[in-house]
């Protein structure tokens, strides 16, 4: 804690308490501390937050960029960040959603829940989850029950701390193997430790995989599946020995549930399921099993007493896949609406929420067992998280003349620093100024939105070579502009990298096509994929943000130079529109 936190150079976080100021915000207690941050819950213009602060350097950043990347419903919102203190920053301050809910180890003693109950409120949800967090290019690596929080407002589980998360292309940190927690690693990595020569880890999706079925495990008997840290030789018992399956220890647990566990922990990577989908669909296959047995509780007794505004329904999975696909970016009307006045006042995107606001998050004190209890994080943040809150979060300085962009939701270069000491409560109301002021006449605002038009001849036929549906999305970047957060594009001919792969489109696949300036926002239509291997197909692409179709224009835009943020996402579309 001294070298993270304190110590020379550092600042005394830990004397940090309710009534302080910190970035604009007003911290109202510690929600946890960590090797890497500290992270509080906070209030700023009536909104309740979690703000976690972050010593600066690159493991704040990767933080940053693998949560910027996870945009999804079950994984904790990130709203933005700025440097503090303001005359010599020394952390990264992170704004996330705050909300109330239970880690998963607390709610599964409390709730006691059935294995169909398991199957629909946590691993049928889980399991799109990664598979999503994974199709992005992000690795959690550090999957585990206190790192679930179950949302009350919507009982969906909560994936949060990217921490140790970490991304196709992003630096390298640690040598060895990365932060983590020793009883859910996985058999490859601690293979690779004992044999390591030099390299660093080849860490990927297979490693939070594992961790799940870690979880799965617990969950079904309350047991860890190989002993705790404490326990004599456990990396030798994961490297060797097979567990004990589920039903022999909880004859409640259903037969093919314990199976389907002990295949999530079988020794050899190429024995377990593929990826995240594949495990989604041995769970449907698995329900489809079920049997009354399923519906009992998994252990006996009760569940405790829920409180009046608790006992959300149990909602129906059957389209949870394609309900993920398009919920970022089609949220209820009504949730519109609001989002919208919210966006004109606080600026750049947000991921949008459609549940109701929620109280503050409190502690809830572990039930006492005789059995393993999961362990508590490696790096014990929880980036707990309310949907109540939209829109990027500025530093609270007044505005002044020059609309530089604010570090918001996202790094930037040390050249862009001094910017961000000014113009960020109002960044958008600056953006409009600009963009429909005088000062500003003929320029992109005072154009519409390009007029709908059909894809290019061919386009149908990529999608089904490629296994791409319509509606679905994928998050790109503008490589050269990586390191500063904020490209800077004109209109006419635009290329984009796509990041991480998209059905069977590979890696570092780039989309070409057209950057249309209209209305304050950019439109961007691609229509030629360009494969890594330098073939060329027809492709219909358009750029979707979370407010609407195209991108918000950054301040400092021009009617020649848009500044947009440097990792649009593209949806695949039959028409544009």
């Amino acid at each position: 804690m001294h070298d993270e936190m304190g110590g020379a150079g550092g600042w005394p976080l830990l004397e940090l308490g309710p009534g302080e100021r910190v970035a604009g915000f007003t911290l109202e207690g510690k929600i946890a501390t960590g090797s890497f941050g500290t992270v509080f819950k906070a209030s700023r213009d009536g909104r309740s937050f979690a703000v976690k602060l972050v010593r600066l350097g690159p493991r704040g950043e990767r933080e940053v960029d693998a949560l910027r990347r996870a945009q999804f419903p079950n994984v904790v919102s990130f709203l933005g960040y700025s440097l503090w203190p303001d005359d010599e920053p020394r952390f990264l301050v992170l704004a996330l959603e705050l909300v109330e809910g239970r880690p998963l180890d607390v709610w599964v003693r409390e709730e006691n829940p059935s294995a169909l109950e398991l199957l629909h409120r946590v691993l049928l949800p889980l399991a799109g989850t990664l598979a999503d967090v994974h199709a992005a290019g992000v690795v959690h690596r550090d999957v585990k029950e206190a790192n679930i929080i179950m949302r009350e407002a919507d009982g969906q589980p909560v994936l949060v701390d990217f921490g140790a998360a970490a991304y196709e292309g992003a630096r390298r940190l640690t040598m060895q193997l990365p932060p983590g927690t020793p009883e859910y690693r996985s058999p490859e990595a601690l293979r690779f430790a004992r044999q390591w020569e030099g390299e660093p880890y080849p860490f990927g999706p297979g490693d939070d995989l594992w961790a799940l079925g870690v979880v799965l495990y617990w969950l079904l008997t309350r047991e860890l599946p190989f002993g705790d840290r404490h326990g004599p030789g456990l990396v030798r018992v994961i490297l060797e020995e097979t567990p004990v399956p589920p039903q022999a220890l909880n004859p409640r647990v259903p037969p093919a549930l314990s199976a389907l566990c002990l295949r999530m922990l079988e020794k050899a990577p190429e024995a377990r399921y593929a990826d995240a989908v594949a495990l989604e669909e041995a769970l449907t296959d698995a329900e489809a099993l079920a049997d009354e047995s399923w519906r009992l509780p998994l252990f006996p007794g009760g569940k405790v007493a829920k409180r009046p505004e608790q006992a959300p329904a149990l909602a129906p999975v059957v389209h949870a896949r394609a309900v993920r696909r398009w919920w970022p970016w089609a949220a209820g009307l009504g949730t519109a609406v609001v989002v919208g006045l919210l966006l004109m006042v606080f600026g750049r995107r947000a991921p949008v929420a459609e549940a109701p606001a929620l109280k503050v998050a409190s502690a809830t004190q572990r039930t006492e067992s005789t059995t393993h209890t999961p362990p508590q994080q490696a790096v014990p943040r929880q980036e707990i998280a309310s949907p109540q809150t939209t829109g990027d979060v500025g530093l609270g300085a007044a505005p002044e003349a020059s609309p530089t962009p604010a570090l918001v939701a996202g790094a930037t270069t040390r050249s862009e620093e001094p910017a961000m000491k000014k113009s960020q409560t109002t960044r958008s109301l600056l953006a409009a100024g600009c963009l429909a002021g005088s000062a500003c006449a003929g320029g992109p605002q005072q154009r519409p939105p390009p007029e709908p038009a059909e894809c290019p001849p061919g386009a149908d036929a990529t999608r089904e070579r490629f296994g791409i549906s319509i509606g679905d999305t994928q998050p790109t970047i503008f490589p050269a502009f990586e390191k500063t957060r904020i490209a800077v594009i004109r209109e006419g001919e635009v290329t984009v990298e796509m990041i991480g792969t998209w059905g069977r489109l590979p890696h570092r696949t780039r989309f070409r096509g057209q950057a249309i300036f209209g209305a304050g926002r950019v439109y961007g239509r691609f229509t030629q994929a360009l494969l890594p291997d330098g073939g060329i197909v027809p492709i219909c692409l358009e750029w979707v943000s979370t407010s609407g179709l195209g991108w918000e224009m950054e301040p400092g835009s021009t009617a020649k130079e848009a500044r947009i943020w440097w990792d649009p996402r593209v949806r695949s579309t039959p028409k544009f529109r």
